[in-house]
């Protein structure tokens, strides 16, 4: 193929695709490649034909072709490397995605953002282990991050060693005291999830030391004292919630009906449900809940009555509400 022919049909494959004549534009796009292999463009364009076709492991593995040219090369571009994580992140496609991010960060050992996705890829692929390697070389390569802390505590979580996560994320704190709330709020959750309660209750804790007028972090508490069960405990919390921002009290009180419900402490949920009511007594949403609280509890007149309520707010007629679960 002459330069003139190459030049006009890749002309005339990007006027196919903008036309949606995909299928027609692939196979000129196949051909360009092969005549001039070394050409990325054309394999570039070859595998957004493919993937807006609807062919994603074609597309993959043109994406593969040209990242192992970028890993060739001692300028290191990264655009294919990008496409294949994203490809990978929303196919889930765990292993895919860690030797991907394992090839570039070996040519690119001093790069943090290669590192990073890599320390993440392993964190949701579950290699707890693997994620801890990494993310200790980031705390070496950049000790001044607290990203790079609250990410290795995170590994230290997903290898159930909340002693160790505890320590990392109170180096983040000591980097940026400012944000420590949001680290240990993290923290917290993670510690949460992970079943790890009274960690969890020592971080929200920390949270509340420093910002006693957060409502989130109050939540934060309620959750895991629910967790633990002391569920009048996480009622006054949910209580101090709702006092420091009355505009969304309802919602505060309806989340925790649903978490009392769902632990089987029904006559609090219905107190919960309640209190949502009272706060918003337009809305029947809330009502709905207290109906299915107060049938939980076999308190049929209640919930008779609360579905009136509810009839008289919508103009619909109600049925027998069904048991909230839990």
């Amino acid at each position: 193929m002459t330069e003139n022919s190459i030049s006009s049909d890749r002309n005339r494959a990007d006027a196919l695709i903008r036309d949606g004549r995909c299928e027609e534009a692939i196979e000129i796009y196949r051909r360009l490649t092969e005549a001039r292999p070394e050409e990325d463009s054309h394999l570039l364009a070859l595998a957004w034909a493919l993937h807006d076709s609807g062919r994603p492991e074609e597309a993959t593995r043109c994406f593969e072709r040209l990242f192992e040219k970028e890993l060739a090369r001692r300028l290191f571009t990264g655009f294919a490397y990008d496409e294949l994580v994203r490809i990978y992140r929303e196919g889930k496609e765990w292993e895919s995605l860690i030797s991907v991010c394992e090839r570039a960060a070996d040519v690119q050992p001093e790069d943090a953002g290669l590192l990073r996705t890599l320390g993440e890829a392993c964190l949701a692929a579950g290699k707890a282990e693997r994620a801890l390697h990494v993310f200790e070389r980031l705390t070496a390569l950049e000790p001044d991050s607290p990203d790079h802390w609250c990410s290795l505590g995170d590994a230290w979580l997903a290898a159930s060693d909340p002693g160790n996560a505890d320590v990392a994320y109170l180096r983040a704190a000591e980097i940026e005291p400012a944000d420590a709330p949001v680290f240990f709020s993290r923290l917290a959750v993670g510690c949460l999830r992970a079943g790890h309660l009274e960690k969890a209750r020592a971080a929200f804790a920390r949270c509340l030391a420093a910002r006693p007028a957060e409502p989130v972090f109050w939540i934060g508490l309620g959750d895991v004292l629910i967790r633990m069960g002391e569920p009048e405990a996480a009622v006054d919390a949910y209580g101090r919630a709702a006092s420091l921002n009355p505009a969304t009290a309802g919602s505060c009180y309806c989340r925790l009906g649903n978490l009392l419900t769902r632990e089987g402490f029904h006559p609090l949920a219905s107190e919960a449900f309640t209190k949502a009511v009272a706060a918003e007594p337009g809305n029947p949403r809330f009502l709905l809940h207290l109906a299915a609280s107060y049938t939980a509890r076999d308190l049929a007149d209640l919930a008779a009555a609360a579905l009136r309520r509810v009839e008289a707010l919508t103009g619909s007629a109600l049925g027998k509400p069904r048991p909230a679960a839990g």
